[in-house]
């Protein structure tokens, strides 16, 4: 097997000892039948040879991982040891670096540094449109390149290069005569196996039907997967873990950008009382701890429109009745308690700004 590799029973995963493994959180690339031809073209280019492959091309939309491979492969590429030039940049890098050359008349030295490259991974190349002289020089720089067989290259895009609008049409045939591999979103069964890896790594509790239903509510990348997880992790109290109930509320949400605006609520009402968002969201019941949690209730219904039953996710999963008595009380204090008054109208004038701009929701 080969060094980076990684075999588990569910499916091939590619494994790179990346550089940064806060960012990339799982060192490896789930493949599942949706991207079968993924490991076949990853083992053509890190054995280092064109080997009749040129150029490989990954395209997919956006999420479907083509910058974890491109930068995973030049990670396996050192570690290998395989000598000469490696070469990573993007179309529009190449295209401003084209044009430097062409000004300072420094082109022949431009081009030499692609002829001695034994590696080359070009990054979204649709980014080229309508740029007819560099997508020209582009083409004899493949070519010579796939004469001299010296080059492993990689490029990637959104779509397939046939279809690239603005694209001249022999870079296209240029392109779709190498190893073209389509990259689509997860199936169901990779993002429910990542759901269980990323609980396991983040140490998070969550229930197998909490996991199961967000693996086939959230269809899209891995990385928007991430991403609720972690909003549920940091929504949750640790002590109750992520419940089937708990997603269920969240994928209720009206806008993905909520979850900060609500942050931004919960920050400015426990800073104005002197407390910690953790007070908010625990279960204390001190007067203080109440009046903030129901000016915290009051500040969501009001400017985020929030239903009683989703505030009480951001308020450590709390039942809606709970927040709806919460919300009642502070209405009804409001009448006749001019300092609390005070204090809602000041958080209501800094937070209405600062949240609805991104999210565009509010109540009357």
């Amino acid at each position: 097997m080969a060094t980076g590799m990684l075999k588990i029973p569910l499916k091939n995963l590619l494994g790179f000892s990346l550089p940064d493994q806060g960012k990339w959180e799982l060192p490896y690339f789930l493949v599942g039948p949706e991207n079968a031809l993924v490991e076949s073209a990853m083992e053509v280019l890190i054995a280092g040879r064109p080997m009749g492959y040129f150029p490989v091309v990954f395209y997919g939309p956006s999420g479907t991982g083509k910058s974890f491979l491109t930068h995973g492969l030049i990670q396996v590429w050192k570690c290998l040891g395989h000598p000469g030039p490696v070469i990573i940049e993007s179309a529009q890098e190449f295209h401003r670096q084209l044009a430097d050359a062409l000004e300072s008349q420094a082109v022949p030295d431009f081009l030499d540094r692609y002829y001695r490259a034994r590696l080359w991974v070009l990054e979204d190349i649709d980014r080229l449109e309508g740029k007819t002289a560099t997508q020209l020089q582009l083409a004899r720089v493949l070519d010579r390149l796939r004469t001299q067989q010296t080059c492993v290259l990689l490029i990637s895009c959104r779509t397939i290069p046939g279809s690239i609008p603005g694209l001249l049409t022999h870079l296209q045939s240029r392109l779709m005569g190498g190893l073209v591999v389509a990259l689509k979103l997860p199936s169901m069964e990779i993002r429910r196996y990542f759901l269980k890896e990323m609980v396991k790594v983040k140490q998070i509790h969550c229930s197998p039907e909490a996991i199961d239903f967000l693996a086939s509510r959230m269809t899209g990348s891995l990385g928007q997967l991430r991403k609720a997880l972690m909003e549920l992790s940091t929504l949750t109290p640790a002590r109750q873990g992520i419940e089937l109930s708990t997603v269920q509320k969240y994928l209720a949400h009206p806008s993905p950008n909520v979850c900060q605006a609500m942050r931004n609520i919960l920050h400015h009402t426990a800073r104005q009382f002197a407390l910690r968002v953790q007070d908010l969201r625990g279960p204390s019941r001190k007067k203080q701890l109440v009046n903030a949690r129901g000016v915290t209730v009051y500040l969501a219904r009001k400017i985020l429109g929030l239903s009683f039953q989703q505030i009480g996710l951001f308020l450590g999963n709390r039942d809606h009745t709970t927040i709806l008595h919460s919300y009642q009380k502070t209405k009804n204090l409001l009448t006749h308690d001019p300092a609390l008054g005070h204090v809602v109208n000041t958080l209501y004038e800094t937070l209405k700004p600062l949240v609805t701009s991104k999210t565009g929701n509010g109540s009357d």
